[in-house]
């Protein structure tokens, strides 16, 4: 569905000292993986893939749904992009993951009200995949409602890590096994601001 994901996982990284980063940034990135130019370019064509897939389902209405916090940069470059006839919606999701007993993990899911979902188009706006849990446990929250259709748009996927199956409708880069930051990516809620794509330095974490 819509264009390839571009592959970033064999390409030499670029030097810090090559963008324009915050002073106090500079210090703890190894890297820098993707620029904000290539990822806006991207999530343009991300917007141009979405908007051809939707213009064929006219008389629905689109409700598209930005996964906080993480997607909040991604969602709010994609959804003034798309270009299509028929209604449209937004709104949030929050998941929380929480570790349990013997290694058991569990995903606190929050919608909004069933009317906002039932009956309608949903498009899942993420950040990033890794593991694949947190959308597993997004996705399975919405068998309890009626939505006619759901789909997923990622902008960063870790494939290696992947734990269990999601089907992704568009994916926007693949990325490697890094610890990454920046475009909306944090760690302890610094760096989302970052405008590339980072890597973080191992002494950092």
């Amino acid at each position: 569905m819509g264009s390839s994901p571009i592959d970033v996982r064999e390409r030499p990284p670029y030097a810090v000292d090559q963008f324009r980063v915050k002073t106090e940034y500079e210090s703890d990135l190894e890297s820098i993986l993707i620029s904000e130019g290539e990822i806006e370019n991207r999530v343009a064509a991300l917007a141009d893939d979405i908007s051809e897939e939707y213009a064929t389902r006219s008389g629905r209405e689109l409700y598209a749904v930005c996964v906080l916090k993480g997607a909040m940069r991604f969602f709010g470059s994609l959804t003034p992009q798309l270009d299509f006839d028929g209604a449209f919606s937004e709104g949030v999701v929050r998941a929380d993951r929480y570790s349990g007993g013997e290694g058991a993990d569990r995903t606190e899911v929050r919608f909004l009200e069933r009317d906002m979902i039932d009956g309608k188009d949903i498009l899942i706006v993420e950040d990033i995949i890794d593991e694949g849990r947190t959308l597993r446990a997004i996705l399975e929250r919405l068998d309890d409602y009626d939505p006619n259709s759901v789909e997923v748009a990622v902008l960063f996927d870790k494939e290696a890590r992947r734990a269990v199956d999601v089907d992704i409708a568009f994916t926007g880069f693949h990325i490697p096994d890094e610890f990454v930051v920046g475009y909306g990516l944090d760690y302890d809620e610094e760096y989302r601001n970052l405008r590339h794509l980072g890597v973080l330095k191992d002494s950092r974490l």
